[in-house]
């Protein structure tokens, strides 16, 4: 236990010098001030149909919603990549803390913020849109409540460890590692089509393949949103994420861990 508290005191001490912390730290702040002020502005300029505007209002939501679980995870892929590139795994594999141990704290770390991440992402917006996505007298955010919101965020963040582990072992350098995060990058949103009438069936567990579906229609089904007779209840659209996300990620360490050693 000792040597985990040790790291997680290195890691304090590094918040300002770790460029990947900054960045964890900053992006909430700029997620915040854009779909507070900047996109509410957008909607009501270029959208006259009040059901567009929900639409659109409800689009914005669902990608605010995945955004930062896949940021955190693309900056902590990048991360163990350089460590990996310096043979810096090779080094803690020899010390008592162990290249699992080091794996499992660096995930647990990165989780931590992203729970963060994701929590303010969407709540601090909420706190700070003021009347911005109130559309035909109703504002969207009234029904996400602070525990639905942590709820979210805390199933969501899952997907942290598991893609940061599999971007580093697919990767062979930064250069594969950025292909790959724009790819899935696009596959992270893909959610955002369950606002389309034909994807609110049956056919929306076609997106289950995608970790961050059950979090987010969780979130959705729980504010309201969304509803169909096929939508299951918010407590198993949860329960699948963590299964699902935890199952993932455990082989993606795998994976990770024999592309390291070989």
């Amino acid at each position: 236990m000792r040597k985990y508290l040790e790291m997680l005191v290195y890691e304090f001490k590094n918040l300002i010098r770790d460029t990947m912390t900054v960045i964890l730290l900053v992006y909430p702040l700029m997620i915040i001030m854009i779909g507070s002020f900047v996109l509410p502005r957008l909607i009501e300029l270029y959208g006259d149909d009040p059901a567009g505007q929900t639409t659109a209002a409800l689009v914005i939501i669902i990608i605010f919603s995945t955004i930062a679980p896949f940021v955190t995870a693309a900056l902590l892929g990048f991360s163990l990549i350089d460590h990996r590139d310096e043979n810096t795994l090779d080094t803690i594999r020899v010390t008592p803390l162990s290249l699992r141990g080091y794996i499992v704290f660096k995930s647990i770390y990165a989780y931590l913020l992203s729970v963060n991440a994701s929590f303010w992402a969407l709540y601090g917006v909420k706190l700070l849109s003021g009347d911005g996505y109130t559309f035909g007298g109703m504002d969207l955010w009234e029904p996400f409540t602070l525990g639905g919101v942590l709820v979210y965020a805390l199933v969501a963040s899952l997907f942290t460890p598991l893609f940061a582990l599999f971007l580093a072992a697919m990767s062979k350098n930064k250069i594969e590692g950025f292909a790959y995060m724009k790819t899935m990058g696009l596959f992270t949103i893909l959610p955002a089509v369950l606002v389309l009438p034909t994807m609110q069936d049956f056919k929306q567990y076609i997106i289950g393949i995608l970790p961050t579906f059950w979090a987010t229609k969780g979130l959705m089904v729980h504010a309201g949103y969304l509803s169909h007779d096929h939508n299951l209840t918010v407590s198993l659209y949860m329960l699948i994420g963590i299964v699902y996300s935890l199952l993932l990620s455990l082989l993606s360490y795998r994976f990770f861990e024999k592309r390291v050693e070989g």
